[in-house]
């Protein structure tokens, strides 16, 4: 008795006394264990998750259970967390310089694909047309049935569309209109084989007109010769999108409809922003369209719509309209936006594009200009086009 009397007192003075377990560290466990529960729904078969409700169930589980997980874990860490966080980041740091070595040797040995991404865009015209050829065709896999010849038609549409754009716009904004061409600029005398070649391409551009028209007229109205032609809502939507923000007729009129709307925020920029959200919108059309394709098993077509249209395309398009937009947003940072009360009083107009100012960015030594037209202004020099000071900043 003695004896377990001696053992039973120096259990309770040396091991459990010293054993204190916060209510915290308990409610870090419990938070641990429930986020394992919560998350094995993503472990489930495909087959459990479709017969539960499918892509959609899973996406609104997402968006209602992640955040309060990683709030839950983030308030109530387990002890190991740390203790994990820092293996990493030892981990990390010792693999530093050989990733750093092996990332090199990826980029010379991907130097030569580099090039020909970048020959490849060069090529404007086949570029874009190949990126439209495969969003075209994705969509036709994932939202037309039995229209095995319907991307085909949609860009034959979409181009003869574009023609007649071409064709509308070239009369509006032509000056010209004698048919004749004079020998020299400043001569009456007429030159008979460059006359007479206009006016053979200005009727061939008319005839051509008319006859485009009259297809478009009949493929519309009658419904003739395109009988695996069935395209649905979304794919016309989806397509007509990515046509209009890819084709270079319509890129070039974005900005003068942004120019139109008059909105103050873009500062004249309209070149800048649309070049952005064109290569933005294009890419994140794209980018949906790879798990969807491999979802129906279309994996030659998914790798290459991931690799043209999201990497190529996103890498360097996107990337190169965000860096000029990020560089004129630099270069306009210093230079504060006039107020409402300062362009009122001022009643004057821009002395570089001789414009009125209804907003106008203020330059260290007092003068006033559109940003658009400083931003120019600051790629050839640093000094005020008005008093030709160098810009002082306090």
């Amino acid at each position: 008795m003695g004896m377990i009397s001696r053992v039973r007192g120096r259990i309770r003075s040396d091991s459990f006394s010293k054993i204190h377990i916060k209510s915290e560290d308990k409610i870090a466990n419990i938070v641990w264990l429930i986020s394992l529960v919560l998350l094995l729904p993503y472990w489930a078969p495909r087959g459990l998750l479709v017969a539960l409700g499918g892509a959609w169930l899973m996406a609104a589980y997402t968006c209602l259970v992640l955040p309060v997980l990683i709030s839950a874990n983030y308030k109530y860490p387990a002890r190991w967390y740390p203790a994990v966080a820092n293996i990493a980041r030892k981990v990390a740091t010792r693999l530093q310089s050989p990733v750093l070595r092996v990332w090199s040797v990826v980029k010379v040995a991907y130097s030569p694909i580099d090039r020909a991404e970048r020959l490849f865009l060069q090529l404007n015209n086949l570029s874009t047309m190949i990126s439209q050829l495969l969003i075209f065709a994705a969509c036709d896999r994932l939202f037309v049935s039995r229209g095995r010849l319907t991307c085909l038609y949609s860009l034959m549409f979409y181009n003869v569309i574009t023609y007649s754009v071409n064709y509308i716009r070239e009369i509006c904004t032509k000056e010209d209109w004698s048919p004749y061409v004079n020998v020299t600029r400043h001569s009456r005398v007429k030159h008979l084989a460059m006359s007479a070649t206009k006016i053979v391409l200005e009727w061939t551009k008319a005839v051509t007109f008319v006859v485009t028209m009259t297809f478009i007229l009949l493929t519309l109205g009658l419904e003739q010769g395109l009988d695996h032609y069935k395209p649905n809502f979304l794919y016309t939507i989806i397509t007509a999108t990515y046509y209009l923000l890819t084709e270079k007729t319509f890129l070039e009129l974005w900005p003068l409809a942004l120019a139109a709307l008059k909105l103050e925020r873009l500062e004249g920029m309209e070149a800048l922003y649309s070049g952005v959200w064109a290569r933005g919108v294009t890419t994140a059309i794209a980018v949906p369209l790879v798990p969807a394709l491999a979802w129906h098993e279309r994996y030659r077509l998914a790798f290459l719509l991931a690799y043209i249209c999201v990497y190529v395309h996103g890498r360097h398009r996107l990337g190169e309209a965000l860096v000029k937009y990020n560089e004129a947003c630099d270069s306009l940072a210093r230079f504060r936006r006039a107020t409402p009360e300062e362009l009122s009083t001022l009643e004057d107009v821009c002395a570089v594009c001789l414009g009125t100012m209804k907003s106008a960015r203020v330059t260290p030594c007092a003068h006033f200009f559109h940003a658009d037209c400083l931003r120019r202004c600051l790629a050839t020099t640093d000094r005020c086009p008005i008093c030709v000071r160098p810009y002082v900043f306090c």
